[in-house]
């Protein structure tokens, strides 16, 4: 079992994952219609993000960066040190202990880097050269949370650097996942084979990493880090907007949002759909600043969560004795995905609502925990079967 673990950790996060995303959306059905807890606005953002997406991307990136470079699956020394870690995560977030909590996922990030770095120096191959996005993502993801875990002191400029902890950890980190992961594998799950075949030709050069990655990509990277900066001096409308190019620019170039998906499968639709929800919230949020938190909903929910259980969807099928023959049919992807955006959209309109703001936020979180179960119930059961011999 150990053995399997270290060369899929995902079986290991992905659960771990959808318990946290059910849990936080609890917390909201708990207060809305028990009266219990409390109003969970930061419980329920940190297990989302730090929970859900967290051991999400953790669980992705310890699969995919052995792959993708050729290296050694992780040791079982290594998954010791992470699996005290995840506990470390889980168990001072129901303590309560945010300093701790902030404190174990900056080390998980710390922890990764000790993984990954060397494995990255001595690759047989080059990964994706968009995944210099990823790079950056795990750097988001340090700061954001060591941030995080410095503002908990509240003294003196630890508390202003608030805002620039949940900048990095909520919107940069996830966001360059997808951009760097994304550009990469949604090409290839939409069917757009020729974008996939043409990366590959140019990354899979026996040239050192930076050198084969591309103009428009180093463009797009120094404009999209130039909007977290200027965000977090506070020019919101030209920090969306210039965040909503890099995005418009991914959706055309390597997903072509704007072309028919050529595979009909129902799996290839909804991720296609998560990308759809992450470029309108993007432009939206350009006319909205005022209403940001709420019209960012659009993107932590219709994207970040439809995107990521779509990947997690490709990713467990991948490793099983299942055949992707499963992603033709509707069942359970339609459903899932429209769950997930009806849930999104209910929560970015909440505050337009008079007098039941807090209960539409119960309603986005019980409509969520239904599509999240849909997707368990299916998956779940396939991720611990046989993997195939090849």
């Amino acid at each position: 079992m150990i053995e399997k673990i270290c060369k899929d950790p995902f079986k290991l996060f992905f659960p771990i994952a959808i318990i946290s995303m059910l849990y936080s959306c609890c917390l909201w059905l708990g207060d809305v219609f028990f009266e219990v807890g409390g109003f969970p606005l930061s419980q329920h953002a940190n297990l989302f993000i730090g929970g859900f997406l967290y051991f999400s991307i953790i669980g992705f990136l310890l699969t995919a960066v052995p792959r993708f470079t050729g290296t050694d699956f992780l040791s079982k020394q290594e998954l010791s040190v992470f699996i005290f870690i995840t506990l470390c995560v889980l168990i001072f977030y129901f303590l309560g202990n945010l300093t701790f909590f902030w404190a174990s996922i900056a080390s998980g990030w710390v922890m990764f880097l000790c993984f990954a770095v060397p494995r990255f120096l001595f690759r047989k191959q080059n990964p994706p050269y968009t995944f210099v996005f990823v790079g950056c993502g795990v750097i988001f993801g340090l700061l954001g949370s060591f941030i995080n875990f410095l503002s908990e002191f509240e003294m003196g400029i630890f508390g202003a650097l608030r805002p620039w902890g949940k900048l990095l950890f909520y919107d940069a980190m996830v966001t360059s996942f997808i951009l760097g992961v994304g550009g990469r594998l949604i090409p290839g799950i939409l069917g757009f084979v020729e974008i996939v075949s043409g990366q590959r030709k140019v990354y899979e050069k026996t040239l050192p990493f930076l050198s084969v990655i591309p103009i428009d990509i180093i463009v797009s990277l120094i404009v999209f880090v130039a909007s977290l900066i200027i965000e977090g001096a506070g020019a919101l409308m030209v920090a969306f907007f210039l965040r909503a190019t890099v995005i418009t620019y991914f959706s055309i170039k390597y997903w072509r949002l704007h072309e028919k998906v050529k595979s009909e499968k129902w799996h290839g639709k909804m991720l296609k759909l998560s990308c759809f929800m992450l470029l309108v919230g993007s432009w939206t949020l350009c006319f909205s600043v005022e209403q940001a938190i709420h019209i960012k909903h659009l993107i932590y929910i219709g994207s970040y969560c439809l995107m990521t259980l779509m990947v997690a969807s490709r990713v467990i099928v991948a490793h099983s004795d299942e055949s992707l023959d499963i992603e033709f049919k509707k069942w359970p992807y339609l459903l899932v995905g429209l769950f997930v955006v009806l849930a999104a959209l209910t929560r970015a309109s909440a505050h337009l609502i008079k007098g039941s703001y807090v209960q539409h936020l119960g309603y986005a979180a019980l409509v969520l925990i239904i599509g999240a179960l849909v997707w368990a119930g299916v998956y779940m059961k396939k991720m611990y079967t046989p993997t195939p011999k090849n």
